[in-house]
C-alpha cells in the first residue's frame, strides 16, 4: 500500500514539473535557434532548426502567463508558429530567400510582443 501510494504521489509530481514551462529559458532558446535559422545558408541547415523552433514555440504557448494577457501571449506565439510553418513549408521548396523572409516576419512578431510584456514601473511599485 505504501508503494503505491508513494507511487502515486511521484507520478503527480512528475505530471506537475512536466506541465510547467521555463518560459525564461525556452524563449533564450529560441532566440538562439532564430539566430541559427537565420544565418543558415540552405534548406539542409534550416529544417532542422526550424524544427527546434516550432518544437519550442508549441512548448511556450503551454506556459503560464498572466491571465490578462495570456490570450495575447498566446495569439502572438500562434502567429509566430504560423511564419515558423510557412518557413519551414519554403525550406522544404528549397526557397531559403522566401523562408528567411518568414523569419524577418517571426523577428517583427518578436519585439512587438516583447513590448507588451514589459512592466510598467508603476505597476512594480504598486502591484
Amino acid at each position: 500500500m505504501r508503494i503505491l501510494c508513494f507511487s502515486l504521489c511521484w507520478l503527480f509530481y512528475s505530471v506537475s514539473a512536466m506541465a510547467s514551462v521555463d518560459l525564461e529559458k525556452t524563449m533564450k532558446n529560441m532566440a538562439f535557434q532564430y539566430k541559427q535559422a537565420y544565418d543558415a545558408q540552405s534548406a539542409g541547415q534550416l529544417l532542422p532548426v526550424l524544427d527546434e523552433l516550432i518544437s519550442l514555440t508549441q512548448q511556450s504557448a503551454k506556459a503560464d502567463f498572466e491571465p490578462e494577457k495570456a490570450e495575447q501571449f498566446k495569439q502572438g506565439l500562434q502567429q509566430v508558429l504560423a511564419e515558423l510553418q510557412l518557413a519551414r513549408q519554403a525550406a522544404t521548396q528549397d526557397d531559403v530567400a522566401q523562408a528567411k523572409l518568414h523569419l524577418q516576419k517571426v523577428d517583427t512578431l518578436r519585439k512587438e510582443y516583447h513590448q507588451q510584456r514589459k512592466v510598467s514601473i508603476w505597476r512594480l511599485l504598486f502591484g
